[in-house]
């Protein structure tokens, strides 16, 4: 870091304790950090509802047409690559939560999918 980038933090984290010290409040960001995500959350669902709707209607009308043919699904491969993704997730979550916060409850954030991904290739070993 060079002295000019450690004068500008200083001055930054200054400004920072002065305004914790001196009890301002400046709750204008308030508005963004709670409409944004509001947001994302109502154009994401409406996104999906035109998308699976839309899907829905071209399957009405290859019926209508006869030229509907549905596709096989391979749920032994389904169940192997979502098992391999979720306990490599699952493995890599439960060591950094053990590292980070040691042996708590949280670390069941990286048990359960570790489990349920050792569970689906189980599943796909012993389905011939």
């Amino acid at each position: 870091m060079t002295p000019a980038e450690k004068e500008v933090l200083d001055a930054s984290l200054n400004i920072i304790l002065e305004a914790v010290r001196s009890g301002q409040q400046d709750n204008s960001y308030k508005v963004v950090l709670y409409i944004v995500p509001i947001a994302g959350i109502v154009f994401g669902c409406t996104l999906l509802f035109f998308l699976f709707y839309w899907w829905h209607r071209q399957k009405l009308e290859l019926i209508r047409k006869d030229q509907y043919r549905p596709f096989p699904f391979d749920f032994r491969a389904y169940a192997f690559f979502l098992g391999l993704l979720l306990t490599y997730t699952g493995f890599a979550l439960t060591v950094v939560l053990i590292v980070v916060l040691g042996k708590s409850l949280a670390m069941l954030g990286g048990v359960i999918p570790l489990a349920i991904g050792l569970g689906l290739l189980s599943y796909y070993k012993l389905r011939r």
